[in-house]
């Protein structure tokens, strides 16, 4: 009896696994980082990396989708503990602890149809057009802040197109490592273009943790992780295998 109360006492006082711990990851659609196959599996770059570092930080990583503004919203209230594919903004800041480096980098675009793409060539050629844009989505200044501009928001980049296509909105804001993917597609590639004017900056990707709740432990061991994935080219490959081009990969190099 004696022998059985003492074997208790130091299972309890035993360190729990990393393994038995679960993060709650939200995530929304963004080809081709975050997609559904056939079966209604998620699939991407985003997906494949967190896969990776599940398996090798030890942390079980649960997945749940939903549109992008109620993810941060989740992240913020620390109703979900991380999100993957995060722009860095001061306002998000406060509630988020970014894991450095950034793994991924897009340039922001604006995209119209082919006929007037040629023809914006300068941001204020914006002011008067119905642009669209993802909801809560970091973009490029002074767009992002520009409160004279006739914004149409929506929950994800995929209706922007419809929407454009449709005539609904005579240019959107985009990230071109998402919208040049969906562009691959012959009969959108017809009736969407990259207009001439080019917004002079990139908006760099990141892991984050939510600042609600204690992930001191969890923050240390990702980032441990994430950065020997991008020592080893591991996310390089795996954006290469989704024709995602190097520029926008992120240099990195180990401390």
């Amino acid at each position: 009896m004696r022998a059985a109360w003492l074997l208790f006492f130091m299972l309890l006082g035993a360190p729990v696994a990393a393994e038995s711990l679960s993060l709650k990851v939200m995530t929304d659609l963004w080809p081709p980082f975050r997609m559904l196959d056939d079966k209604g599996k998620l699939y991407g770059l985003d997906i494949d990396l967190l896969h990776e570092i599940e398996q090798r930080s030890g942390y079980r990583l649960v997945v749940q989708r939903a549109p992008w503004a109620r993810g941060l919203a989740a992240l913020q209230s620390g109703r979900a503990d991380m999100m993957s594919g995060l722009a860095k903004t001061p306002a998000r800041e406060r509630y988020i602890n970014y894991l450095e480096p950034a793994y991924f980098a897009c340039a922001p675009r604006i995209y119209m149809t082919p006929e007037f793409a040629p023809l914006l060539t300068d941001y204020t050629q914006l002011a008067g057009l119905r642009i669209g844009y993802v909801l809560d989505s970091a973009y490029f200044e002074p767009f992002d802040s520009d409160k004279s501009l006739s914004k149409v928001a929506v929950s994800s980049e995929s209706q922007l197109l419809g929407m454009l296509a449709r005539g609904r909105i005579q240019a959107f804001v985009g990230t071109d490592c998402q919208v040049d993917y969906e562009l691959r597609d012959p009969q959108k590639a017809k009736a969407i273009a990259k207009a001439a004017y080019k917004p002079a900056s990139h908006v760099r990707l990141y892991l984050g943790f939510s600042r609600q709740g204690d992930h001191v432990a969890a923050i240390r061991r990702v980032t441990e992780v994430l950065q020997q994935l991008l020592t080893e080219g591991w996310i390089q490959q795996r954006a290469e295998h989704y024709g995602l081009e190097k520029t926008g990969l992120v240099e990195y190099s180990a401390p």
